[in-house]
């Protein structure tokens, strides 16, 4: 009787203890998954040379860890302006909180297999690779806390502002003409926001005297700005307005857009550019005042999924 009870005994710890396992091997295969959906945008370059800039996105990681079912894409970013977005990604990953988004750039070859993955296309059709001597692949990591939610999309749009991420190369010894800035530079260049939590900025610059030169809009953190220090070059890449959120080029007709603005208090910049050469060189800011009453260019307001309309008067040069 002993053993018979024994052995009963024994049948049940081992049933729980499969019981269990089993529970646990559920509970990682049937973890709640939501979507994200990755978006790329852009931010205009001031050099007129420039053409076109490709990057060659091999991977997406979230949290270091690469998203399942991305394929290696070649984007032409520079198409990508004035709230237009190319989507990167669309896949389903644990539904949890994030800190993270790395996007992993192929230097040597793109999509097709083509040399090289990331460079800029100038006026005369000729591809400058964007990669520093002996680098074959970056990594850009932006810290960025999102959460996505068990059966939800989630829409994240990162913002690759090439007039940061790349520089005309001084040095004639080199190969090529451009390249991109360095690591810390570049993680600076880019930025990463939920695009529901976002409202954007746009409207028309009225020039009141004439130029010919090319107008350009820069919205900063309130407090952030500080002319002295925007208008010089910064860090070792020698990079203008630095610390600006996004920027905007004012079209033939004075028209600019700014988009994907985090809530939050900003203020606006105008200034202006020359053109010389193929290069274009900051000439310097603009007397500029918003047209909308109750709005002044150093306290703008946005709130998410907001349209602000903000035209602007420039009366001349400070």
């Amino acid at each position: 009787m002993k053993n018979k009870n024994w052995l009963i005994s024994l049948l049940i710890i081992l049933a729980a203890g499969m019981f269990v396992q089993c529970s646990k091997d559920d509970d990682v295969g049937d973890k709640a998954k939501g979507t994200l959906a990755l978006k790329i945008t852009d931010a205009p370059t001031d050099d007129t040379n420039v053409e076109g800039t490709f990057i060659t996105v091999a991977d997406v990681k979230i949290d270091g860890q690469s998203v399942e079912g991305f394929s290696k894409q070649t984007i032409e970013i520079s198409a990508y302006r004035n709230g237009e977005t190319k989507l990167l990604l669309n896949e389903e990953v644990e539904a949890k909180s994030y800190n993270s988004i790395s996007l992993v750039l192929d230097y040597e070859s793109d999509a097709s297999g083509n040399a090289p993955g990331c460079y800029v296309l100038d006026s005369g059709n000729v591809k400058h690779s964007l990669a520093a001597e002996g680098e074959t692949q970056g990594e850009v990591t932006i810290s960025k806390p999102f959460e996505v939610e068990s059966n939800t999309e989630s829409s994240l749009v990162v913002d690759f502002d090439i007039r940061r991420a790349i520089v005309r190369e001084e040095d004639e010894s080199t190969e090529t003409e451009y390249r991109f800035t360095t690591e810390a530079e570049l993680e600076n260049a880019v930025r990463v926001v939920s695009e529901n939590n976002t409202g954007n900025i746009s409207g028309k610059v009225n020039m009141l005297f004439a130029s010919e030169n090319e107008t350009y809009v820069f919205v900063y953190h309130k407090g952030e700005f500080n002319s002295s220090v925007e208008s010089q070059g910064q860090g070792t890449s020698d990079v203008l307005f630095a610390n600006a959120v996004t920027s905007a080029k004012a079209d033939s007709e004075g028209h600019y857009k700014l988009s994907f603005l985090e809530e939050g208090e900003y203020e606006i910049h105008v200034v202006s550019f020359s053109k010389m050469d193929g290069h274009s060189m900051f000439s310097g800011f603009l007397n500029a005042t918003s047209t909308v009453a109750g709005i002044l260019l150093n306290s703008v307001s946005i709130s998410s999924n907001t349209q602000l309309t903000l035209n602007i008067d420039v009366s001349g040069s400070i």
